[in-house]
């Protein structure tokens, strides 16, 4: 089998979200793909069990976990079937359902599943789950919880500096969330360039807390919080600074929500552990 290793929401390679593409991978089982994920050991690693011309059938898992949505491994791994971004859009059917990908002047944008948004958080606890006082959070953005896919607490601070400072209280966290696996999406309405409109930071479970660099199934539930409290139009959110992987996500709020980013290539090789 082939694997692609690819860089996404990256504007240059080693920059953004690594992922590694399995192609022809339908002879996996679901315990072997567990495995392999757990040793790369990137934030998602997918498995293409399907592809007939501009469709396939995509399989996503982090290092401990198989999830119906991610964003970078969707755009990545649409990047990767499509000859590099060469094709006009692709098709990937993935736990969530059909998810189309399209590309555009160097951009993969993808028209993710429906956000489903799930009630407010409550000030003082969204507070402590980022070890930071009430005072820190943001006005005018009500901390809530919302679900696409992966689950996220979606929680914005004040400023940039804040956001640098904040700490994921794990107890806080699994108090929160109740049994279930919900990640923590923090953002601050200010950029790390002057161009951007917001930084963001996530943190979530996978063999102990990590900070992603990039993710898209939170900025997509992002994009959706923004769209019910009126904005439109292009935002630019910047991700992955703190942990030294600068990534940019784009996201294109309207009718349809759409979010992209650049992908980079990285690596091309077989898998030799599975012959």
């Amino acid at each position: 089998m082939r694997c692609e290793i690819v860089d996404v929401f990256a504007e240059r390679p080693f920059e953004g979200n690594q992922l590694a593409v399995v192609l022809d991978a339908q002879g996996l089982d679901t315990a072997t793909m567990q495995r392999f994920a757990l040793d790369t050991n990137f934030s998602e690693t997918t498995f293409v069990t399907k592809h007939e011309a501009n469709r396939a059938t995509v399989r996503i898992f982090t290092p401990n976990q198989e999830l119906p949505f991610a964003g970078h491994p969707t755009l990545g791994t649409a990047w990767v079937l499509a000859d590099r971004g060469r094709g006009g859009r692709i098709t990937l059917d993935l736990g969530a359902g059909a998810v189309e990908v399209t590309f555009d002047e160097g951009v993969v944008w993808m028209t993710p599943p429906a956000v489903d948004m799930q009630g407010p958080v409550d000030r003082a606890d969204a507070a402590a789950l980022l070890s930071i006082d009430p005072a820190e959070l943001a006005d005018g953005f009500d901390p809530c919880r919302a679900t696409v896919g992966p689950s996220f607490f979606l929680v914005g601070v004040k400023d940039l500096a804040t956001l640098r400072s904040v700490v994921l209280d794990d107890s806080v966290s699994k108090r929160m969330a109740n049994g279930q696996s919900v990640a923590t999406f923090a953002f601050a309405e200010e950029g790390y360039s002057d161009d951007a409109n917001f930084a963001v930071r996530m943190f979530f479970e996978a063999k102990g807390t990590r900070e992603d660099p990039a993710t898209g199934s939170a900025n997509t539930a992002f994009a959706q919080y923004l769209k019910d409290r009126g904005h439109s139009g292009s935002v630019i959110v910047e991700q992955g600074f703190e942990i030294d992987r600068p990534s940019r996500l784009f996201l294109d709020i309207a009718d349809a929500i759409r979010v992209g980013g650049r992908v980079q290539a990285v690596m091309s090789g077989e898998v030799s552990a599975l012959d």
